[in-house]
Formats: C-alpha cells, sequence, structure tokens
C-alpha cells in the first residue's frame, strides 16, 4: 500500500472478496522534497488510516538501501553516460516484485488452508491459463500500467494479483468515495520517479549526485549555438533551451566523447523522428516466443517506447548477438537511449528491452551525430 487511492481500493476489493489483507508499506526514499517535507512520512500515515478503517494489519518494510544499490546508483550511471534510464521499470524488477514480494511470501502468515498472494495497485491484468500466467494490459487504456510491468518475469507473477485491472480510475475513485476515503480521493497522483517522486527543477535535483561538465550546444553540421549544462540534464525530443537566432532550439542527440549536445531547429526536425531501435537487456515474461528462436527471425507486434503512447505496429527481429532490433512502421518522435522499448501481441505483454541505439533520418553528410 502506498497511500494513494488505487493500492486503498485494492485492498477494499480484496477483503470484500473474502480474503485475509494485510497492508505493507515500503519505504524506498529518506530525503524531503523541495518543500522540506518527508513524502514518505506523510504516505505512510495514509496508509496506517486506511488500514485502520478497514480493520487490517499494517507493517512498513524499510527497502532504502536496496533501492539505491540497485535502481538509484544504476540511473546515475547511466544518466552520466548520456543515456536516459527508466528508473520505474527497474524499480518493478528489482523491488516492488523482486525484493518485496520475496519479503512477503518469506514473512506473511497464511491460516490452515490458505494460499498467500501478493497484490498491488497496478492497472494490469494476470492470465492464467493452461499453465502459463501472462500479463495483460489493463481495461482502462488510459491508466494501462503494463509498460511499466514488462521486465518482470512470469515467475513473479506466478502468486501476484491486479485488483484494478478491470476497472476504470472512475470507477476506482467512485469506490474510494463510497468507502469515506475522500482525503485520500484528493491526493495528487505520484509522479516522476518511482518513489523519489516529482522534481519541479529535476536536473538540479540530478546535479547533487553528478558532476556537471559543461559542454556545446551545436546544431546538426557541428557549428556551435551555445553551452548546455551537462549532458545529464537533457533528454531527446525536448527543448533544449539554447538562444540562438530565431529558432527555437531541441535536442535531437548526444556525443559523449566530445561531450556535445545535438540540437536541431523546430520541434518537426526530421533528425527528432525515427523508426528503428536496437534493444539490449531483453526480457521475455514467459519465454522466447518460437517465432523469433534464432538471428534473422522476425515477428509482426505492437510496440510502445514510453508510457501511454498509442501502440504502434512494429517488426521485432532478433539479431545474431541476443539483442533484438524493433522496426515500427510508424516514425517516432524523441526516441532516447536507455529507455524501454516493450511489445504486445494484442493485449498480451510479451516483454521489452533497454534502447541501446536508434537509427535516426540522418544522411552521410551529417557525420557530428556519430
Amino acid at each position: 500500500m502506498s497511500g494513494g487511492v488505487d493500492s486503498s481500493v485494492s485492498a477494499i476489493l480484496l477483503q470484500q472478496q473474502g480474503y485475509n489483507v494485510q497492508g505493507v508499506y515500503m519505504r524506498n526514499w529518506d530525503t524531503a522534497d523541495e518543500r522540506g517535507v518527508c513524502t514518505s512520512e506523510e504516505d505512510y500515515r495514509d496508509v496506517q488510516s486506511v488500514c485502520k478503517a478497514l480493520d487490517i494489519p499494517c507493517r512498513r518494510i524499510d527497502f532504502t538501501k536496496q533501492y539505491w544499490n540497485q535502481v538509484f546508483q544504476k540511473t546515475i550511471d547511466d544518466y552520466e553516460l548520456g543515456i536516459t534510464p527508466n528508473p520505474d521499470v527497474m524499480c518493478n524488477r528489482e523491488i516492488k516484485f523482486g525484493a518485496l514480494l520475496e519479503n512477503c511470501m518469506a514473512n506473511t502468515r497464511a491460516g490452515a488452508g490458505q494460499e498467500v498472494w501478493f497484490a498491488t495497485g497496478h492497472y494490469a491484468r494476470i492470465q492464467r491459463a493452461d499453465g502459463a500466467v501472462k500479463l495483460l494490459r489493463g481495461v482502462d487504456r488510459t491508466k494501462d500500467q503494463s509498460y511499466y510491468l514488462s521486465s518482470v518475469d512470469e515467475r513473479a507473477y506466478s502468486r501476484v494479483m491486479f485488483p484494478l485491472g478491470h476497472l476504470p480510475k472512475t470507477a476506482v475513485k467512485g469506490l474510494a468515495l463510497e468507502h469515506g476515503l475522500e482525503s485520500i480521493v484528493k491526493k495528487p497522483e505520484s509522479m516522476g520517479i518511482c518513489f523519489v517522486g516529482k522534481r519541479t527543477h529535476f536536473a538540479d535535483f540530478l546535479s547533487q549526485y553528478i558532476n556537471a561538465q559543461p559542454g556545446p550546444a551545436v546544431d546538426p553540421n557541428g557549428k556551435v549555438i551555445g553551452q548546455h549544462r551537462g549532458l545529464f540534464a537533457y533528454t531527446i525530443g525536448q527543448g533544449a533551451h539554447i538562444h540562438h537566432g530565431t529558432d527555437r532550439w531541441f535536442v535531437a542527440g548526444k556525443v559523449t566523447k566530445t561531450n556535445s549536445l545535438i540540437c536541431v531547429p523546430g520541434t518537426n526536425h526530421p533528425l527528432l523522428f525515427a523508426d528503428r531501435v536496437n534493444a539490449r537487456q531483453w526480457i521475455w515474461i514467459n519465454g522466447e516466443p518460437l517465432g523469433l528462436s534464432k538471428p534473422g527471425d522476425t515477428l509482426e507486434l505492437d510496440g510502445q517506447i514510453r508510457y501511454r503512447q498509442s501502440p504502434l505496429k512494429c517488426t521485432v527481429e532478433k539479431m545474431s548477438d541476443g539483442t533484438f532490433a524493433v522496426q515500427f512502421h510508424t516514425p517516432i518522435r524523441g526516441i532516447a537511449p536507455g529507455q524501454n522499448v516493450v511489445v504486445w501481441d494484442g493485449d498480451w505483454c510479451l516483454g521489452g528491452g533497454v534502447i541501446d541505439n536508434v537509427d535516426n533520418n540522418k544522411d552521410a553528410s551529417n557525420e557530428v551525430l556519430t
């Protein structure tokens, strides 16, 4: 339980279905936000309030060390390399459905004839059929979170339930109000890095952990048009905040060996679009599909490179080095190395990988982009 409406309603639904519900709160971060408020303590008080109202036990587990070592430090390492990681995907694999799931399974006592299950407030569904445990999209496509769950393998999902997967967000809020949880419903939705929260000035937050190295901001031909504050502070596709001429400049690439930030004029510049990525560290939730058994094999699927993006048709190809290439049928704006590309067969989430490189719409004259 996080102290938010989704996990609170999940507990309510499970209790209504006759389960012996126990609440667990996970503390992963121990510093205050920009207001000087420790949001972790605020959230835990909300969890305790909900558990008291439902008359269920509640305990708190501290994973700040594990989160730092397994998620946050790796996130910082990636930013220092000039790539843009997705710590939420990593957190689900390493912490929520890793360390926390293992802890709950090992330390939860079940009554005679009872089994221990692990439930969260994610908008996704689990399908169990023919010996397989499949991750499916949530029914509410505007809230579907299967993208963030794409790197958790089938073994972890074998004892997992998602009580909200079949509900729209509006119904979840309605249930919360019916049970007197007005204050929980009014809370803003969690945003930003998993457990770190939303930071008003994210680059400033990262600069506390990264040694910023300013460098040249250049156009696609290598002409210096300004200075950047450090490659970690910029994401592909976003505004570069470079003042040069009358154009508005956007980030199209990063060159770590020269510490250069590649910028292009205009939000729809061709270099901001790409249709093919290569991904490493690929995880197939239910094992590698039979259609991709050898290098050169291809499979037609739906793919996304970010949360809430509309799924796009794509072709996945197995490469000789064990990575997978994803060719989208439609170019996508602002693909950033380090992000996750995830694929589905209909509603069935098959898995995904970390984007290693991107094929931009560039010609041979644009040597600076390499």
